[in-house]
């Protein structure tokens, strides 16, 4: 920051009357003026104040306006003062770098003193460099000019934050987004996210109006966003190669009479539609006229109907089995294939484990499908596969810190079985099955399905 060279510099003896504040200086708090007053009284005033000569007479401050307020206070009638032969605009710049020097001003104040050099033609570089800081604080600061008055007001306060305020000043040449985003604040929301949020809504808005514009200078028919425009029985579906659209390029479509488009109101992108799919039965794959689609209809309702009749027919003819119960053999045969079909694979892994199957299919369910094969090469070995996982289910709770208490009553029958075998249970293990007395409690099967 260039200054035009000084002719003369004096230290005077300058009169309190003959001093004015330039209307320009940015310092509207001056802090405890008593008690550098107070320090005027004792020892008296150490630095001079800087002030130049007035065109019509007498002089104006350059810097030290917080000691001439406290001079004031005291009762001085003059004080001492360098006097330079500042330019109207050297002035100005001295008063802005005089000030951004000082560490007590607010953030408006430094602000307005960026600005005033900032339209005296000094640039920002040189205005960062002068006081320390960086182009973009000098930059983001200035911005905070922009702010309503009673925002800036605010931010005076201390009702908002600086970095609050810089925040806001992305919205400050939209008052209306400004004022969502300050109302939002108050009403609980982060003013970040406030601010995020209008700002988000300010350009999906935009894109919106963009989108809009374009398709009414394209000519393009503008629809409201269709509700089910992804369902293959829409009449309005999407143009495209996507899951519910119509396998129709957007330049081939263009030319129908059917052609449309909607802007996505969540994106403010456009998405092109056909608004008369059935136009194109018969000609573009996956359409079907009219007829078609009601006759598939018909025969899904027909297909329907004669499930729901053999559910019936079918429960009947199992609930007569359940009463007769005449085959006690077939019916265990088919629960264990059932036990066997449904093991899960851990079960399944200690059953093989149990029976000493070391070759384990290498498939999904590999020590399931092993004991499925092994009953179905040797049919006989169903029961010892069933009883197999029947005990590897007990094993299998039995062996968890934690039981549920159907989990604890299968380990309760486990261990009864094992106990009727032969089998000495342990203490841990008459504890597992929650009493002393659980192993002879346990009914033994009667002679009917003993032999099954």
């Amino acid at each position: 920051m260039s200054v035009s060279p000084q002719t003369r510099v004096e230290l005077l003896s300058v009169p309190l009357d003959a001093i004015t504040v330039a209307p320009g200086n940015h310092r509207q708090d001056l802090g405890d003026i008593e008690g550098l007053a107070e320090s005027f009284r004792r020892i008296g005033i150490v630095q001079p104040l800087t002030v130049r000569r007035r065109d019509g007479g007498g002089y104006e401050l350059v810097a030290g306006q917080r000691r001439l307020a406290a001079a004031r206070v005291i009762g001085l009638s003059a004080v001492p003062a360098f006097v330079q032969s500042y330019a109207d605009s050297d002035s100005r710049k001295a008063m802005a770098a005089e000030n951004l020097n000082r560490k007590d001003l607010s953030t408006l104040e430094t602000a307005a003193a960026y600005q005033e050099l900032l339209d005296l033609g000094v640039s920002s570089d040189e205005i960062a460099a002068l006081a320390g800081t960086s182009t973009q604080h000098v930059t983001e600061h200035t911005t905070l000019l922009s702010l309503p008055k009673k925002v800036q007001r605010e931010l005076r306060r201390g009702s908002i934050s600086a970095d609050d305020a810089l925040m806001l000043a992305q919205l400050a040449d939209d008052p209306e987004c400004l004022a969502a985003a300050l109302n939002k604040g108050r009403g609980g929301w982060n003013l970040g996210a406030a601010v995020q949020h209008e700002l988000h809504a300010r350009e999906l808005a935009r894109r919106i109006a963009t989108s809009q514009a374009e398709l009414e200078r394209r000519g393009i028919t503008t629809i409201e966003r269709p509700r089910e425009s992804f369902s293959r029985q829409a009449k309005v579906q999407r143009l495209g190669n996507g899951w519910g659209c119509i396998p129709i390029t957007t330049a081939k479509h263009a030319k129908e009479p059917c052609h449309a488009a909607f802007v996505d109101e969540y994106s403010g992108d456009i998405t092109y539609v056909c608004t008369d799919v059935q136009r194109h039965a018969g000609v573009v794959p996956g359409i079907e006229p009219p007829e078609d689609r009601k006759a598939a209809r018909a025969a899904k309702r027909a297909e329907r109907e004669a499930q729901k009749r053999a559910v019936e027919t079918r429960r009947a003819a199992v609930a007569t089995h359940l009463r007769d119960r005449a085959d006690t053999r077939e019916a265990s045969t088919h629960l264990k294939r059932v036990s066997l079909l449904e093991a899960d694979e851990g079960t399944a892994a200690i059953a093989c484990e149990l029976l000493g199957l070391t070759e384990i299919e290498d498939e999904h369910r590999g020590h399931a499908l092993t004991l499925v094969k092994r009953v179905a090469n040797q049919p006989a070995e169903l029961s010892r596969v069933s009883l197999a996982l029947v005990l590897a289910q007990g094993e299998l709770y039995a062996g968890r810190q934690y039981m549920s208490a159907d989990e604890r009553a299968v380990v309760a029958e486990h261990f009864a079985y094992l106990a009727r075998l032969g089998y000495e249970l342990s203490e841990l293990e008459r504890g597992l099955m929650g009493s002393d007395d659980a192993v002879g409690g346990v009914a033994e099967p009667d002679e009917t399905e003993a032999t099954s």
